[in-house]
């Protein structure tokens, strides 16, 4: 370039010029994004059945008790004076001894997580060895104790999902730490809390939130938990000694062994920057959350199956999807939706379900949704049917459940809402059922009708996973691999979603990226470049004041030019996946601005709608006494409907059912949550207003399902300008 500027400044307008060319991205469904999939290993199933079955076979049950759960911090074991506590398996058996540490090695813990620098930024290649290790030679150990603490049946497909998905998270991480090499964005390496998770927490807990993390220099504090907490206290054991043979510091990774009490002192003695990652119930997310704003959660919700009739491949679905790991998966169908004439006629489903003894029998069985013998039985709550001889429960009725509907956990538990007839695209069932899934935002949503109602329920609603089967091929609710496109999530309700977590987490995707942000230098680069012009923004580039805010509009604008648009997934099933507007139902996204908000506050939230095909589903609602702060202006250069609202009309307002998400724009909604003026990552800032996901046929090469999709109203695309 002829200009004039030191090295530094060179670099950041060359990368600003390849930001407005599109070449560097690693967000969700961009060029590079997608580039990352396909070519994984393939597991060998029958070696990690046997590794298990070898340790389980050796497996001494004193083990837990005479080495018990304890704090790891650096070099040391804290053992505490306290005497060890019982430690309980799922279902609620002791299974070995804790000692919490006492409140001055918690002290230590809040020294190290205040004071602890990483010796370096880029740990993959020791990182990478350590996990190629890990999956080669102690897999047993891993599935071995998972299946001994949580009761999990079948391990093994876990483990094999993380030799195939972690690859591809890894490419995502290579992008990550070369954006900030260049000088793009700048990775918080503040230590991350990891809240582990009972039944996934070998895939999730031990790689996606452990060893991402640490492959790019951020340190790890892995939390104990009430229940079932050895298997990963051991996997933190198995680790660190492997960093120890790898070279990597062992301050890189701490094991807190403490009471709540004594962890909610941690949280709040400990930077804001930390970031939590957790995979939890809603209740504990929304408790997490409140007493820590940096917290990334994925939390369940009342998966459901659609289908006409009660036919024989149904009811297998139903009973596979209801009884998977004795309902321990996060995906396990809660709600069906199923003409059924009769008790009877529905608990003929459960004829010969199986009844397993212990984990290593399921496995030598290879079963994954048996119920346990010794599952606890309780007594059966008002209004639900025990099916006769097992563990498990129904109810019968016409409506649709209550909202916010109780998950029972590790129990069978299936409510029914039985139409008169089957379910129609367009009709008052169907409509009803989509605002229930809105409302209560499952995991999961299984369609086994006609391809008409399974795009309608798709187009009306804002799941992550949809399956459609028919009732010779049925979907199943727990079906997602997510290295072949099939996109997973756990979100909670759009509207309260800033209660339980900072941004929705979207599998596959860089861990770190969830607390990595935009150099300001580069984004002010960028935005002295940039107009902003096309896609119907009018004159907005020109109202924003900040040339950092502006750049950083234009990253949006870039990221989202390059990812519109469903992609192909890659697996046995034919899948569709990528970025979606918000349930086409009607109802909008309200981008309330307060009296203190400004146009440079707005203007990357505006542009997400305005410059897509959501455009007609956002509202401006600017707070009486700032209409002449420029904000309905510049909501008007973009083409975006906007009124002024004082207090008594905005809370009429908020009294329809005309809202789907209402986004505060100002102080009050600053993302960060900590009131410091950040640039988050564009896939996850854009993930806070649209749907992300895959939609799945049960066929393959489904050209059918695939032509009716592909056209479907709800993937996002950018308006002609």
């Amino acid at each position: 370039p002829d200009i004039n500027l030191p090295d530094l400044m060179l670099r950041f307008v060359r990368l600003a010029r390849a930001s407005l060319r599109g070449t560097r991205s690693y967000n969700f469904a961009s060029t590079p994004y997608v580039s990352c999939f396909g070519d994984y290993p393939v597991p060998d199933k029958t070696f990690l059945a046997n590794a298990t079955l070898d340790y389980l076979s050796e497996f001494d049950t004193k083990t837990w008790h005479d080495d018990p759960v304890r704090t790891l911090i650096r070099d040391d074991e804290i053992v505490s004076s306290s005497s060890p506590l019982d430690t309980l398996d799922a279902f609620n058996n002791v299974n070995g001894k804790i000692i919490y540490a006492s409140s001055s090695d918690v002290d230590k813990v809040i020294d190290h997580i205040n004071n602890y620098k990483p010796p370096a930024k880029d740990l993959r290649e020791k990182i990478r060895a350590i996990e190629d290790e890990l999956l080669s030679e102690h897999p047993g150990f891993l599935i071995g104790n998972q299946a001994m603490d949580f009761r999990k049946q079948d391990g093994v497909t876990e483990i094999e999902e993380s030799i195939e998905a972690n690859p591809v998270e890894r490419r995502m991480n290579d992008l990550l730490i070369s954006d900030e090499a260049a000088g793009k964005i700048q990775i918080d390496r503040s230590p991350a809390f990891v809240g582990c998770v009972s039944n996934f927490s070998n895939f999730l807990d031990l790689f996606r939130k452990t060893i991402r993390n640490l492959e790019v220099g951020v340190p790890c504090v892995v939390l104990s938990r009430s229940n079932t907490t050895q298997h990963m206290y051991r996997w933190t054991v198995l680790l660190r000694s492997l960093m120890e043979k790898h070279g990597v510091d062992s301050g890189m990774v701490t094991y807190l062994s403490a009471d709540l009490p004594e962890i909610k002192r941690v949280f709040a003695s400990s930077p804001a920057t930390c970031p939590m990652h957790i995979t939890c119930s809603r209740e504990l997310a929304m408790s997490v959350k409140s007493g820590h704003a940096n917290t990334m959660s994925s939390t369940g919700g009342p998966n459901t199956l659609v289908a006409p009739s009660l036919t024989p491949p149904i009811k297998e679905a139903l009973r596979f999807s209801a009884m998977i790991e004795n309902s321990g998966q996060c995906t396990a169908l809660r709600h069906a939706v199923v003409p059924t004439e009769s008790k009877e006629e529905f608990e003929s489903l459960f004829d010969g379900a199986p009844i397993v003894n212990s984990p290593e029998e399921s496995l030598r069985a290879g079963e994954f949704a048996g119920i346990f013998s010794d599952s606890p039985v309780e007594p059966t709550p008002s209004g639900y049917t025990k099916v006769s001889g097992l563990n498990a429960h129904y109810k019968i009725s016409n409506n649709l459940p209550e909202d916010d509907v109780e998950e029972y956990w590790r129990k069978v538990f299936v409510d029914v809402t039985s139409p008169e007839g089957p379910l129609k695209a367009g009709d008052e069932g169907a409509d009803n059922l989509a605002s229930w899934l809105v409302r209560n935002q499952p995991i999961s949503l299984a369609v086994n009708s006609d391809m008409e109602l399974g795009k309608y329920l798709f187009e009306k609603t804002g799941q992550v996973v949809y399956t459609v089967g028919t009732e010779e091929n049925p979907a199943l609710t727990c079906q997602a691999r997510p290295q072949e496109g099939e996109i997973f999530g756990e979100f909670p309700v759009r509207s309260k979603l800033e209660e339980y977590t900072k941004f929705p987490v979207v599998v596959p995707t860089p861990t770190a990226a969830y607390n990595s942000n935009y150099e300001p230098l580069y984004l002010s680069v960028l935005g002295a470049s940039s107009t902003l012009s096309g896609e119907g923004l009018g004159k907005l580039g020109g109202m924003i004041k900040d040339d950092a805010v502006r750049g950083y509009c234009a990253e949006v604008l870039n990221y989202l030019r390059d990812s519109c648009g469903p992609k192909d997934g890659y697996g046995a099933r034919t899948a569709l996946w990528g970025l979606q507007r918000p349930p086409l139902d009607g109802r909008v996204t309200v981008l309330r601005v307060g009296k203190d908000g400004t146009v440079d506050d707005l203007a990357a939230k505006m542009v997400v709608f305005a410059a897509t095909n959501a455009k007609s589903q956002v509202l401006v609602s600017v707070e009486e006494g700032n209409e002449d702060g420029g904000v309905v202006q510049a909501a008007k250069e973009a083409g975006v409907n906007v009124v002024v609202e004082g207090a008594g009309d905005w809370e009429s307002r908020m009294n329809t059912d005309e809202i789907y998400n209402v986004v505060k724009v100002g102080k009050e909604g600053d993302v960060e949550g900590y009131g410091v003026k950040k640039f988050p990552m564009v896939g996850q800032f854009v993930s806070l207003y649209l749907g992300v996901g895959h939609v799945k046929s049960t066929k393959g090469e489904d050209e059918e399902f695939k032509e009716v999709f592909r056209e479907s109203d709800k993937w996002l695309k950018m308006n002609v300008a």
